[in-house]
């Protein structure tokens, strides 16, 4: 695919002594747009085949509703908690705005409501107090080698891993082992760790732990892929093959 140019996509800044300088913006793909470009997910297909893809959107944007919500709680949460440590406030805190927020963003009630009812168990589980040392949360990421983006939930130091980075999930059910859906996680992870590393190289940074932390309707026990060690080595070579693949075929001008 050729390099398509349109004075559509400039944009003029101020540039080195105060003169103006002309910057042509160019299409960068997300994390999840790359995966899913490049792995199959026969899970997906098979769905759609049984249920119709109007039927099948409809649905997964449902769970993205749902997801939203989820997301806005937990992180309301974590990030009020780990700044008082006062979980009593953060509580408060959570229940009274997530809803101001979701309804701002036109998140139907009775999503919302679900998104509440998730967020009590992540509330009432083990992982609730985890999330202490808070970096940064909703972090936009960028990889400036591989020309992608993307936006991660929790980067934090873990009292064991150091540096770690977390994404929550709200799901229907147990991710299974080895699973499609699983392996595209880990490619998620590992992407994040990627953009990150390279993101604050001025500072020399290494990320340790990552992890996909999973809310499920059917059990109040959460559940957590981890990537880290060897196999996060593994998963980050991967990633970089998979994204490589993307780019000669649909941005050729951005890496030869």
């Amino acid at each position: 695919m050729g390099f398509e140019f349109s004075k559509d996509n400039i944009k003029w800044v101020r540039g080195s002594h105060g003169l103006p300088e002309c910057v042509f913006k160019i299409k960068i793909p997300s994390v999840t747009h790359i995966i899913n470009s490049e792995i199959p997910d026969p899970e997906w297909d098979q769905f759609v085949k049984e249920v119709g893809l109007e039927e099948a959107e409809r649905i997964r944007s449902a769970a993205g509703n749902r997801g939203s919500a989820t997301h806005t709680f937990v992180e309301n949460f974590i990030s009020k908690y780990s700044t008082t440590k006062d979980v009593s406030e953060a509580l408060k805190y959570t229940q009274e705005e997530s809803p101001k927020i979701l309804e701002t963003q036109n998140i139907p009630k009775e999503k919302i409501e679900e998104g509440r009812n998730l967020f009590y168990k992540f509330y009432y589980s083990d992982y609730s107090n985890r999330y202490l040392d808070i970096l940064a949360i909703e972090l936009g990421i960028y990889s400036p080698s591989l020309f992608y983006r993307g936006k991660l939930d929790i980067f934090y130091k873990d009292k064991i891993y150091g540096l770690a980075v977390t994404d929550i999930k709200s799901l229907n059910g147990k991710i299974k082992k080895n699973s499609v859906k699983e392996i595209k996680y880990k490619y998620q992870l590992a992407s994040y760790v990627i953009a990150l590393e390279e993101m604050y190289a001025h500072k020399n940074i290494c990320i340790n732990y990552s992890s996909i932390l999973c809310i499920d309707k059917q059990s109040d026990i959460l559940q957590e892929i981890e990537l880290c060690g060897e196999e996060l080595k593994k998963y980050k070579n991967d990633f970089k093959t998979i994204c490589l693949q993307y780019h000669k075929i649909n941005n050729e001008y951005l890496i030869k």
